[in-house]
């Protein structure tokens, strides 16, 4: 089913836009403007078939999320195997594409029920989040703040006394209250290189 799926370039081009970050279902819709909203949702399909895919339903959005451990699979399977063929001194095809790259996906789910009104709790995240976030995960010893801006380009940030500071994420989704997406990069102390999309 992978190979169907990547088999087509209009689909290869989807999940190319979705390693950058996700995506709705229109938004999707209005980067393929020569295609129907119906065929780009054909596509969708067989990708969330493959499984490259997941979908999120939010209201009435239709997110749209790259899933690429089925790609590391089908590279560990086939690819890694004809590069190392070629290194043992066989013949690989002209057509395979002997660049490698490793790639790797984790979705953290974590819930808390928190008994408290909804813009209350809203409020205590954007506007007290330096009275919440871990003084542990600080990158400074002198860090003495964290920011979150409500705003879509709005930074997660912590920062320092004299002014200084390391962004978190960015916010590429917002609405207040009821949710904010975040899309940021983790340093290797924090387990990077990676990028990392928070909801």
């Amino acid at each position: 089913m992978i190979w169907k799926a990547l088999s087509d370039p209009t689909r290869r081009t989807i999940l190319d836009v979705l390693q950058q970050a996700p995506q709705t279902t229109g938004e999707l819709s209005s980067r393929f403007g020569h295609l129907s909203r119906y065929a780009v949702m054909k596509h969708l399909g067989i990708l969330e078939k493959a499984n490259l895919i997941v979908i999120k339903r939010e209201g009435k959005y239709r997110w749209n999320y790259l899933n690429a451990s089925p790609l590391q699979t089908a590279y560990d399977q086939w690819v890694s195997k004809l590069i190392n063929l070629k290194h043992a001194g066989g013949q690989i095809p002209s057509s395979v594409n002997q660049r490698t790259t490793t790639l790797s996906a984790m979705k953290i789910d974590v819930e808390s029920q928190i008994g408290a009104p909804k813009l209350k709790v809203w409020q205590a995240i954007t506007e007290q989040s330096g009275q919440w976030w871990p003084k542990s995960l600080f990158t400074h010893p002198t860090t003495e703040d964290f920011i979150i801006e409500a705003k879509l380009g709005g930074l997660m940030y912590e920062v320092t006394r004299n002014g200084e500071g390391t962004v978190w994420a960015n916010v590429i989704g917002l609405d207040s209250p009821n949710f904010i997406h975040f899309k940021g990069h983790l340093t290797p102390a924090l387990g990077g290189p990676a990028v990392s999309f928070l909801h």
